[in-house]
């Protein structure tokens, strides 16, 4: 896939998450973000939008980004962030936050949202419970890279340093789906990769495929997802 020169392939840093192993029978949360760059970035441009598979409870996340820069593209980093609450006597927020590193090159994501809704779950043993979450993320992307390691383009330019707003949503049907069929992040986020790929998205360069072996989810009559609320290929 070919890019415009500055275009950014951040393959974000794996988080420690202190809080141990995901159980078998998780409820996660599916936001879809978008990124809107700052008017007056230089040489930075970054994906068009990203899905964040979260554990309802916090933890590790993992993000598929994606971006239609000539042609559909996405790009996954499993364990590549964290989500958690943040809260005192007068707000509870849910936050997510991911660091990337790589080279000279560094940016860094926050969004939070607070927690206004309340969303019915069943997850994969069959449980059922109600939780409260956040309906909307907001945030921004901060980046800069001195590229010192590469040196001047050969249009004479250098250097990065950009920003984005980002927006986030949380997918009800995606994360209801996810939750009911999936007792693993690997499996949920397998299963967001081969819906990218149904939807004509290719896998970005150097960045791995959806395992062949992720499983498909069990499809009853209100199980299948409306083709308007997911991406479509052009």
């Amino acid at each position: 896939m070919t890019f415009p020169p500055r275009f950014q392939r951040l393959q974000l840093a794996a988080l420690i998450w202190l809080g141990g192993a995901v159980s078998a029978t998780a409820e996660w949360l599916v936001y879809e973000l978008k990124f809107t760059p700052d008017s007056e970035t230089v040489n930075f441009s970054f994906y068009n939008s990203a899905y964040v598979i979260a554990p309802l409870n916090g933890g590790p996340v993992s993000i598929v980004l994606a971006t239609e820069e000539g042609g559909q593209y996405y790009a996954l980093a499993e364990s590549s962030g964290k989500f958690f609450v943040a809260a005192n006597a007068q707000a509870r927020k849910a936050v997510f936050s991911a660091l990337a590193l790589k080279g000279t090159s560094q940016a860094f994501y926050t969004a939070s949202g607070h927690l206004n809704r309340s969303l019915l779950l069943k997850n994969a043993a069959g449980q059922t419970r109600t939780w409260r979450v956040a309906e909307t993320l907001a945030g921004r992307l901060m980046s800069a890279d001195d590229e010192s390691e590469r040196g001047p383009a050969e249009d004479g330019s250098y250097g990065v340093v950009g920003g984005a707003v980002i927006t986030g949503a949380l997918r009800e049907d995606l994360t209801a789906l996810a939750t009911a069929q999936f007792g693993t992040q690997a499996a949920a986020t397998a299963w967001i990769v081969e819906l990218l790929e149904k939807y004509g998205y290719l896998p970005d360069e150097g960045a791995p495929a959806a395992p062949p072996e992720a499983p498909t989810p069990r499809k009853t009559g209100a199980e299948v997802i409306d083709p308007s609320l997911f991406p479509s290929a052009n």
